[in-house]
């Protein structure tokens, strides 16, 4: 706090001290070598879709700026109209799994008016969740999330050296239209409320959850939803 101290002359202001100096070791792997910042918690990534004639030209400038005719905007990433499914996923997806797989809450909010290509980034053509997965495939990040996270846990036990290890996964599909929250795998269930406990966090009480250990019962449930 700037404090005023009385004088004959005219008003002075006196400095506040400088503040201590603190030494901080930053670990490395090897010498001379700073730790990585952690990845936000939160990060915005745009997709260009393919453009038609009725869009604005939206130009990709640099892997987190675009442009809007004249205007420049900066995000996390952004991904142009060429990239393809499989990148997308490299991208957001992979880290997501990592991340949860690690203890950690994940979720992936998609964003865009109606016709911009969401359906398709998530899920990719109805036939999508019975394709063989490749790098050429149409099929959209949420499958390749299911597909990533049950190898990742079968990579996990079959590592362990002995160790137990148990995962416990259930599959929920919930619907949010005009502020009312119904349960897509138990369609008489509406209007669902959002809990908050310290034993479960934040939930949605009598949501339908189903146990599932493969990628087929997650197919299994979808199709049937």
């Amino acid at each position: 706090m700037d404090e005023i101290v009385r004088s004959d002359g005219p008003a002075e202001v006196s400095a506040p001290p400088d503040p201590p100096v603190k030494d901080e070791i930053v670990r490395s792997d090897g010498p001379g070598e700073a730790s990585a910042p952690p990845d936000p918690p939160v990060k915005v990534v745009v997709r260009i879709r393919p453009v038609n004639q009725a869009d604005q030209v939206v130009k990709k400038v640099s892997s987190d700026t675009l442009s809007v005719e004249d205007r420049k905007f900066r995000f996390d990433s952004v991904i142009d109209s060429n990239a393809k499914q499989e990148d997308v996923f490299q991208l957001v997806g992979v880290p997501l799994v990592k991340n949860a797989l690690a203890g950690y809450n994940a979720s992936i909010l998609s964003y865009g008016q109606t016709g911009s290509g969401k359906t398709y980034t998530m899920w990719g053509p109805p036939s999508a969740m019975v394709e063989d997965p490749s790098a050429s495939s149409h099929q959209g990040i949420g499958p390749r999330i299911f597909q990533m996270l049950f190898s990742e846990i079968q990579k996990e036990q079959e590592n362990s050296e002995g160790k137990q290890i148990n995962f416990q996964c259930r599959c929920s599909f919930l619907e949010i239209y005009n502020e009312q929250i119904g349960d897509l795998l138990d369609p008489i269930q509406r209007n669902l409320e959002i809990k908050d406990d310290a034993k479960n966090g934040l939930y949605v009480e009598n949501l339908t959850e189903e146990y599932v250990t493969s990628y087929e019962d997650v197919t299994q449930i979808l199709i049937k939803k």
